[in-house]
């Protein structure tokens, strides 16, 4: 429920009373002064917006809206635990205000992202690991990603390019945080934190899709029916977002592209995959359409264009993606080659016992081509055969029964003998 106080011009009592009684609102007062009508009620969150524009035609309300939750009790007093259990989503009017009021001020945002890319900065050159989560907290990358979904669902072109403004600032403040921490203190080799953040899977087209749903569902609903808290949520944005902004101020200052360019790629593809899942939701379960909430007056115009582009950028990115193996798919391809080394390394038992397997790809290339590899260690049965001999062995099983469907990759194999 949400308490309304409005203030009407006089000779509409009983029209408004009729009204909010229409609207199910309950524990309802009124007063007279010399030229208003002064109601104080209490609303379900989804009748908010809809009561607004009935009572337009009353002349010019003054409303004020708490907003947050009240719990009404009213007769009978046996149904007080179901009145206090119907917990409804926020009404559209107040998700698309309360997506404006966060529009804050640029220091805040210009600092808070500056903090980050320095927490990122820290994390990845000591590999420390809650650094960057702590970074994710910080960073002010929630905020301008669910507004410019807002504004796209609202078809609110306006909300939508400022969103997208304070959304470049905070990243470019990032890469300017971390590439003048690279400065000060010069790094001139790539950490394994570094690279492992610097791989994409293909699987990445997930996480953006699935904070923006958890974003803009956290948004919708009333902060007693949800289950997890505004800044989990915003972490679980940042996720995707804080990483690679401070990575790409470091591969800038080592002048390593390989990095840069897929930090900028994952950037790209988050804000296209956040925007579009959390735009869905804003649309078919908050309710926020181009004519679905007072005062905003969108354009469904605005609403299909940006939604067709977004759409059509992730297509062109996921072909990008698939068609340039294994530069964007590294991350996911570590495990699938891990399990094809696993598939032929059993076929040598009982000769040899596998303790140990990984592949793992570079950043460097040998003959233009990235570098994989395969690391293995294994403890032989043969006690009369030599290590080195083992070792051949294997290597050369795995060069002749080796089956992916990657063509162009340098392969290192790396292996490790090992007696009882």
């Amino acid at each position: 429920m949400r308490q309304l106080i409005i203030k009407i011009p006089k000779k509409n009592r009983d029209a408004v009373s009729n009204t909010i009684e229409d609207y199910k609102g309950k524990n309802t007062f009124h007063f007279t002064s010399d030229k208003k009508e002064v109601f104080f009620t209490h609303l379900p969150n989804n009748k908010v917006n809809n009561f607004l524009e009935s009572i337009d035609k009353f002349g010019e309300p003054e409303i004020a809206i708490i907003p947050r939750g009240i719990i009404t009790l009213y007769p009978p007093a046996m149904e007080a635990p179901e009145q206090v259990a119907d917990v409804q989503q926020k009404s559209s009017l107040e998700i698309y205000l309360g997506g404006i009021q966060s529009v804050g001020s640029t220091f805040g945002l210009i600092s808070y992202s500056f903090v980050a890319g320095i927490l990122v900065w820290i994390g990845l050159f000591t590999t420390t690991t809650y650094l960057l989560v702590a970074a994710m907290l910080v960073a002010p990358f929630a905020g301008p990603a669910m507004n410019a979904a807002l504004g796209t669902a609202a078809g609110k072109f306006d909300l939508l390019k400022r969103s997208l403004q304070r959304y470049g600032v905070a990243i470019l403040t990032g890469i300017l945080a971390s590439l003048l921490m690279s400065v000060l203190f010069p790094i001139q080799t790539l950490t394994p934190l570094m690279e492992e953040v610097s791989q994409v899977s293909k699987f990445a087209i997930f996480l953006p899709l699935v904070s923006g749903f958890a974003g803009a569902i956290n948004i919708c609903q009333s902060e007693r029916d949800s289950l997890v808290s505004g800044a989990a949520v915003g972490i679980l944005v940042a996720a995707s977002l804080a990483p690679p902004v401070g990575l790409i101020g470091m591969g800038l200052f080592m002048g390593e592209w390989q990095v840069v360019q897929s930090s900028l790629y994952r950037i790209i593809l988050q804000l296209l995959g956040i925007h579009l899942s959390a735009t869905f939701i804003f649309y078919y379960y908050g309710k926020v359409t181009p004519k679905g909430v007072r005062f905003v007056n969108g354009t469904k115009r605005t609403r299909l264009i940006t939604t067709t582009i977004a759409v059509l950028a992730m297509g062109i990115m996921m072909f990008w993606q698939f068609s340039q193996t294994p530069y964007y798919r590294k991350a996911s391809l570590n495990t699938e080659l891990t399990e094809e080394l696993q598939k032929q390394l059993l076929k040598l038992e009982p000769s040899i016992i596998t303790l140990e397997k990984s592949v793992s790809f570079t950043n460097t290339k040998y003959n233009k081509r990235p570098v994989a590899i395969f690391n293995a260690t294994v403890l032989k049965a043969d006690l009369e055969t030599s290590n080195q001999q083992i070792e051949k062995q294997i290597i050369k099983h795995l060069k002749d029964n080796m089956d992916y469907e990657i063509n162009n990759i340098y392969e290192v194999y790396r292996i490790n003998v090992v007696e009882n």
